[in-house]
């Protein structure tokens, strides 16, 4: 996505006329100058990047774009073309993506989303082990991004409570999770919270969503500065936590939840087949400082959309010459049968 340089104009309003009816100024302002680079978003994790992973962490997927300038209004167009490796500390490639469109049908008329990558050789990363991404694309710079794996968490308690069940038609079930993390005292740590539900073979079920209508519910603001669970399946749902204030105690939250059937079912049958839950699966992960960075202004980011008096909220990135996030997530993962 290219910035033609020409110049905008805006209507400006002075905040002391806003109470008179057709207050109008008309201020010519220069269009920021901008250069299309690579931007990506990928997140390396410790575990295997199976069919159940890939299904609950699409946001982890690699997804490869040009950068656009900020009044740029076409709709963000994947790059399909890009090559992109990762490398271990000793300079080994260790990883290498292949195209993989998603699909698209009914979404902005597309049949297909390009830009998403899959791994080929299925590599999983080493907690305290370094690694770099690099990529590339005809017409921009290559880039290059660079971590360290964080320890992996530890899970001290999660509990689930069930407290009722809906069946019209899908399947939905209601409880209250609890989970403590032990957090590390000699280290400062950054942390995400994820739970989803599996059936009796070990396959996903659906995901874990936080119940804003439950009664008692502390309704729908987030406290960007509590420990609480994020949802896999949207990038602007992300709550990253950091242990400073509290490092060395014990981290816990409780939510009421509901528990969401995602898998297939023919809605026609007066009977739709659908398989019972059987654990709830809590994932608690580590993640680097430049992941918790990146959700945190990408939260701040959402938080001031459309707001003309909000302050600047930049993205973070830690992507040289480029733009996006290289994200690390250790993963601890404590399964509760239902």
């Amino acid at each position: 996505m290219v910035l033609h340089p020409m110049k905008k104009i805006f209507p400006i309003c002075a905040a002391a006329l806003l109470a008179l009816s057709g207050c109008e100024t008309v201020v010519d302002v220069d269009t920021p100058p901008h250069t299309p680079r690579l931007a990506l978003n990928y997140t390396l994790s410790n575990q295997p990047a199976t069919p159940e992973y890939r299904d609950f962490f699409e946001i982890r997927d690699l997804f490869v774009s040009g950068s656009q300038g900020v009044l740029e209004t076409r709709q963000l167009a994947g790059r399909k073309d890009a090559t992109v490796q990762l490398f271990d500390e000793s300079g080994q490639m260790v990883e290498q993506f292949r195209s993989r469109a998603r699909s698209g049908y009914g979404y902005y008329g597309q049949d297909s989303l390009y830009g998403y990558y899959m791994p080929t050789r299925n590599f999983v990363g080493v907690p305290g082990r370094t690694y770099t991404l690099r990529a590339s694309a005809a017409g921009l710079e290559p880039v290059e991004a660079t971590l360290t794996m964080p320890a992996v968490p530890s899970i001290e308690r999660a509990e689930y409570v069930g407290l009722s069940t809906t069946n019209n038609g899908y399947s939905s079930y209601s409880g209250r999770l609890t989970v403590s993390v032990t957090d590390n005292a000699a280290s400062a740590d950054y942390y995400l919270a994820y739970a989803r539900v599996l059936d009796r073979a070990g396959r996903y079920w659906g995901e874990v969503y936080r119940d804003y209508n439950a009664p008692g519910s502390d309704g729908p603001d987030i406290n960007l500065g509590r420990f609480q669970l994020s949802s896999a399946d949207g990038i602007y749902s992300q709550y990253p936590f950091s242990d400073a204030g509290g490092n060395g105690q014990r981290l816990s939250f409780a939510a009421d939840v509901q528990l969401q059937y995602r898998g297939s079912y023919d809605p026609y049958s007066p009977n739709p087949t659908i398989p019972d839950p059987a654990f709830v699966e809590v994932v608690v992960s580590s993640i680097t400082p430049e992941t918790y960075r990146f959700y945190q202004s990408l939260l701040r980011y959402y938080d001031t959309d459309g707001n003309p008096f909000a302050e600047p909220a930049p993205l973070h990135s830690n992507v040289r010459s480029g733009y996006g996030l290289f994200g690390g997530a250790s993963d601890a993962v404590y399964r509760i049968a239902l």
